[in-house]
């Protein structure tokens, strides 16, 4: 995809593609990420859980809900660093929701050679391996057609739980409008358990209960805004942020 769209400035001509290689992936970001140095592409390479929710609400949730494909910092977790079978179970995006799995064959072990900018010093060789793997939506023996790819260093022993993943959507899914169809689908679930949170005239709940988008609260893309005035406090709105994920957030007003 285009470099200007993972943040490497606006000013770059859009023939310029973000689109590393696996070596690319391992020498500039996994092993400075495995030696702990903070992550100063964070724009590009994003910190985030690729098992908290299917990849494309995944992707959506960070603004790529058009790309191709996107890379995450996995969070440290106990995964196998066999060259076996794998397998990663995902949450539903929201209640009433589907998830999934990740499912992939043994993993690939490549060799790299790094050495200084110069081609002076010593040279280090590391080993990383690379999964596989193929997502599957909860009941559907059909490729979603999503995959994923994991990069760890196996040698020499570093930081553990340092995991890249790339995740993209297949040329044969996008042509066939697979994308649009998940989208779509998450929006109608994200919609209901939207709707199952306002309590309606004969449903127990506060009596200055209301959901105004023109008076207290607004809809920015696919979030859904209510706002629940209580007695002598702030406004509380609570606000499902596109992702499944509800919280309250006070406007500091007085609540007169």
């Amino acid at each position: 995809m285009e470099a200007r769209r993972f943040g490497f400035g606006a000013s770059m001509p859009p023939a310029n593609k973000f689109d590393p290689t696996d070596e690319d992936i391992v020498a500039q970001y996994l092993l400075p990420r495995a030696a702990g140095v903070p992550n100063a592409y964070e724009h590009a390479v994003i910190d985030d859980d690729p098992y908290s929710c299917p990849p494309w609400e995944l992707l959506r949730r960070h603004g790529h809900a058009g790309s191709d494909q996107a890379f995450f910092f996995v969070p440290p977790r106990d995964m196998a660093r066999n060259a076996g079978r794998v397998s990663r179970v995902v949450s539903a995006a929201a209640p009433g929701g589907v998830g999934g799995v990740w499912r992939g064959q043994k993993g690939e072990d490549k060799a790299l050679v790094i050495v200084r900018g110069d081609a002076r010093g010593p040279e280090l060789t590391v080993t990383f391996r690379r999964y596989n793997l193929s997502y599957y939506r909860k009941g559907d023996r059909r490729s979603s057609g999503w995959v994923m790819h994991e990069y760890h260093v196996v040698h020499p022993e570093l930081r553990p739980g340092a995991v890249v993943a790339r995740i993209k959507i297949t040329e044969r899914a996008k042509k066939m409008g697979k994308r649009e169809q998940q989208l779509q689908e998450e929006d109608a679930v994200i919609a209901r358990a939207a709707a199952a949170l306002t309590p309606g005239p004969e449903q127990p709940g506060p009596s200055n209960y209301f959901v105004s988008e023109s008076d207290y609260g607004h809809a920015a893309g696919n979030a859904f805004v209510a706002s629940v005035v209580g007695e002598g406090s702030g406004d509380n709105f609570l606000q499902e942020d596109g992702s499944g994920c509800y919280f309250l957030q006070d406007d500091g007003g007085n609540g007169d």
